[in-house]
């Protein structure tokens, strides 16, 4: 089964920095990046830099960053965040690149100054999104083929956690709870889609009265965008 959502990409364009006149016109240039949550709820967004290089080619590109605003808030992206996201104080043009589970306001202001140090151009632009397609990982625990969650060798119980989604998820911690005997956490590595870990987990003294019943939790501390966030818990007997 494949798990997708939709979600809103922003590029907006960017010059800063001061020219003396290689590429555009000599001058210093500003653009300042207005984002606006226009929802009654808070939004979790991110962006990144993406620098443009002469003479066709690629610049660097940053690594995103989070950000999010609450009911009716906005902020500004400025000349001054733009060069310490890159690193870089030069003249610089390129795009910074929004992502948001929601459609967002998103307006650039470009101001340039001539020699003399006076504004001489001034311009603002909405930028529109593009709506892209993003798979989601989907983590579960995975019985044995005869659907029994039991799964025992000499060390303990084995949980075996699958991503059954269209996309990677990052490390996570799964936890064994044996209720009043106690329970157990073990670090899960990433998982690309549709692969699985096995992982062993010690079963305490006394469990078994005469079974020892237990609840798998993948996941447990929620670090992980799931496709389905119902299905990360599985419950199991071993017999004594």
């Amino acid at each position: 089964m494949q798990f997708r959502f939709h979600y809103f990409q922003y590029a907006v364009k960017v010059v800063v920095g001061k020219s003396e006149g290689e590429v555009v016109a000599p001058g210093d240039y500003w653009t300042a990046i207005n984002v606006h949550n226009p929802t009654y709820t808070t939004v979790a967004f991110r962006k990144k830099v993406a620098i443009a290089l002469p003479s066709e080619q690629p610049g660097p590109v940053t690594p995103f960053f989070d950000a999010k605003l609450g009911p009716d808030e906005a902020f500004e992206i400025d000349r001054r965040d733009i060069f310490r996201h890159v690193g870089d104080d030069r003249f610089l043009k390129g795009f910074v690149v929004i992502e948001s589970p929601v459609e967002l306001d998103v307006v650039a202001v470009y101001t340039a100054a001539g020699r003399e140090g006076f504004v001489e151009t001034f311009h603002t632009e909405r930028v529109a999104p593009r709506q892209l397609e993003m798979g989601l990982p989907d983590l579960v625990p995975v019985p044995d083929a005869s659907g029994s969650f039991c799964k025992r060798d000499q060390e303990g119980l084995i949980v075996t956690v699958k991503n059954q989604g269209s996309a990677g998820a990052g490390a996570s911690t799964t936890r064994v709870d044996f209720g009043a005997h106690g329970s157990f956490d073990k670090p899960t590595p990433s998982l690309a889609p549709g692969a699985s870990v096995d992982l062993q987990f010690p079963i305490p003294p006394g469990c078994f009265d005469p079974d020892c019943e237990f609840r798998i939790i993948v996941d447990v501390n929620n670090v992980v965008v799931e496709a389905d966030e119902g299905n990360n818990f599985a419950s199991g007997t071993c017999i004594g």
